[in-house]
C-alpha cells in the first residue's frame, strides 16, 4: 500500500502573512492526510518585530526550520 500522505510546506516571513496563513494552517493540520511543514523566516527571527515565530509555536504549530536571513546591520544606507 502506497503512503497517500501529501506534504505541505508553507513558509512565513511576518506577523501579518501569518494572520493570513493562520486559517489554512489550522486546516491543514487537521487533516490527516497532509503532513504540515512550516518554515518561519524573515521578521519572524527578528528582535527588533519581536521574535514572532513564539506566536507560531504559541498557537501550537511545530516550525520545522527557521531561517535568520535579516542582518541585525539591515540598513537603507548605499555602499
Amino acid at each position: 500500500m502506497l503512503n497517500n500522505i501529501k506534504n505541505v510546506c508553507v513558509i512565513t516571513g511576518s506577523r501579518a502573512d501569518y494572520d493570513l496563513l493562520y486559517p489554512l494552517l489550522r486546516r491543514i493540520r487537521n487533516d490527516k492526510g497532509i503532513k504540515l511543514h512550516i518554515i518561519a523566516t524573515g521578521n519572524h527571527m527578528s528582535a527588533e518585530f519581536g521574535l514572532t515565530y513564539k506566536q507560531i509555536e504559541d498557537d501550537g504549530f511545530i516550525i520545522n526550520h527557521k531561517v535568520e536571513i535579516t542582518p541585525s546591520s539591515d540598513s537603507a544606507e548605499v555602499l
